[in-house]
């Protein structure tokens, strides 16, 4: 049986994986009945591909709360599960295969104007695989931990982490704003400017799209460009990057091996790619499909990368007892993180200045092309990173008489 100390983390999961599943559940009956109520007007892929794409996302996310529900409660009644679970790296790269197909039916469906809810189908695989495939090509090569913490941390991932962090970032938006006003309110003219800019939009009829134009006319403003930057670049970064492994915190003393916390880490970042990729993909059409899922595909690694260096940087200055090496690894994540944002944020703000008349003819800027290179830069850097700590890791274990497929650990409940 387990002990009372680790009973209450145990009850704790089981709440949590419950009410993801739920949560899950219920969200993708929602949009399952709105879906039959709508009329008949709104039956284009246009209008109903979004809805549906958050439906079935929704209902993956639900899904992927359930192996922790089941193997929580197996635990809390004292029932052992395996400890050795198999490598998944072949398993993903088939899929990886696969997701090649599902791109080119995509693109197949596009040109033959298929009804929505062909797209479907291919939306969840098309987002889901590329993240599935980035983490166990990451930590290829390395031995799994228990059954529990893998799936421990995607529930944690996919549920307490992303809503802490947004809460945060509630806040964090809030206090700046109000300091924008409050150095803003001594410039009586700047502020009838921003008036003006803001009672151009419709931003109930227009959508994301307009409210994205609206905060680039904003930030015309130095002030109020300084203040998005820091938020965007400084803030943002370094708050997702200290509370995507959050899992991990909970694990330090039991205790984690460095190759775990890696792996873990990288697990943390997958969830949160997984929620980001699925909160953006659900907002485009048929028209966008291919570029959106293929874009997101490739910034997967941004997320599960940095996750995976924050968690190894962790678990390995905790069982170093060099505490302030953790710090440095986290402040290396946000950094590369807040630059990515920061070029993405240049290239938008490049983009809006585009008159709606000219964009057609418009021509890449210096600045819009060092943005790119920037980035291409980051990414190139994190990938680099990603292969180095996995080849630091596999050293030792490549010494070994055989290669443990898992971490010897006397109980897989732990």
């Amino acid at each position: 049986m387990p002990s009372e100390s680790k009973k209450l983390p145990g009850a704790l999961l089981l709440v949590l994986s419950a009410l993801g599943f739920l949560i899950g559940m219920l969200a993708a009956a929602g949009v399952i009945f709105s879906l039959v109520r709508l009329p008949d007007s709104a039956s284009s892929p246009a209008d109903l591909l979004p809805v549906a794409s958050a439906g079935a996302l929704a209902l993956l996310t639900g899904m992927l709360h359930l192996p922790a529900l089941v193997i929580t409660l197996k635990s809390l009644r004292g029932k052992a599960t395996p400890i050795n679970q198999p490598a998944l790296f072949k398993a993903a790269s088939l899929a990886g295969l696969g997701w090649l197909i599902i791109m080119v039916a995509g693109v197949f469906a596009i040109r033959a104007q298929a009804a929505w809810y062909i797209f479907v189908p291919l939306t969840l695989l098309a987002v889901a695989i590329p993240v599935w495939w980035l983490v166990e090509f990451s930590r290829r090569g390395l031995p799994r931990s228990t059954a529990l913490r893998e799936w421990g941390t995607l529930t944690i991932g996919l549920s307490a982490a992303p809503l802490l962090i947004m809460l945060i970032e509630i806040f964090l938006v809030v206090v700046i704003a109000l300091g924008v006003l409050v150095v803003l309110s001594g410039q009586p003219d700047i502020m009838e400017q921003l008036s003006q800019v803001t009672q151009n939009f419709d931003l109930f009829q227009g959508g994301i799209d307009q409210l994205e134009q609206l905060m680039m006319e904003m930030a015309r403003n130095p002030v109020v460009a300084s203040a998005l930057f820091l938020m965007v670049g400084v803030l943002a970064p370094f708050v997702e990057e200290l509370f995507k492994p959050m899992a991990l915190w909970f694990l330090l003393k039991r205790p984690l091996k460095e190759y775990e916390g890696y792996s873990l880490g990288l697990i943390s970042g997958g969830a949160f790619a997984l929620l980001e990729s699925a909160g953006l993909v659900s907002q485009i059409g048929p028209g966008t499909w291919v570029q959106a899922v293929a874009l997101r595909a490739g910034t997967g690694l941004l997320h599960i990368g940095l996750s995976g260096l924050v968690g190894y940087g962790l678990v390995s200055s905790w069982n170093q007892k060099q505490f302030g090496h953790a710090l440095l690894y986290l402040l290396g994540a946000a950094g590369l993180h807040g630059a990515w944002n920061s070029l993405a944020l240049l290239i938008g703000f490049s983009a809006s200045s585009i008159p709606a008349a000219s964009a057609a003819e418009f021509q890449p800027t210096p600045g819009s092309i060092l943005s790119v290179v920037g980035m291409v830069v980051v990414f190139g850097a994190l990938l680099f990173i990603v292969l180095r700590i996995n080849k630091k890791l596999r050293q030792p274990l490549e010494n070994l008489p055989h290669n443990p497929a898992s971490p010897a650990s006397p109980s897989s409940v732990e």
